[in-house]
Formats: structure tokens, C-alpha cells, sequence
């Protein structure tokens, strides 16, 4: 089952057996992705 976790800023999807070490890359460079955009956001507010 997809969930998303505390302090993750995106949510990870349902994976087969096969795919597992694909979706765990995939996953963590959006993750990467989110929090680089997240940053960016927040410099731009307390500026």
C-alpha cells in the first residue's frame, strides 16, 4: 500500500518485486527534487 510518511515530501507508490530498486531511485531523487524546490521557496519568502 502507498502511504506517505512523516516528514517525506512525497508519496510513494505501490511497487512490484521487480521494480523495487527503480522505484527506490525513482523515489528518492523526486524526494531530492521536492526538497531542493522547498528551499528555494522558503529563501524567496524570507527575502
Amino acid at each position: 500500500m502507498a502511504h506517505k510518511r512523516k516528514g517525506q515530501l512525497t508519496k510513494a507508490v505501490e511497487r512490484g518485486k521487480h521494480l523495487r530498486k527503480f522505484m527506490k531511485r525513482f523515489f528518492w531523487k523526486q524526494e531530492r527534487s521536492e526538497e531542493k524546490k522547498e528551499i528555494k521557496r522558503d529563501m524567496e519568502n524570507h527575502l
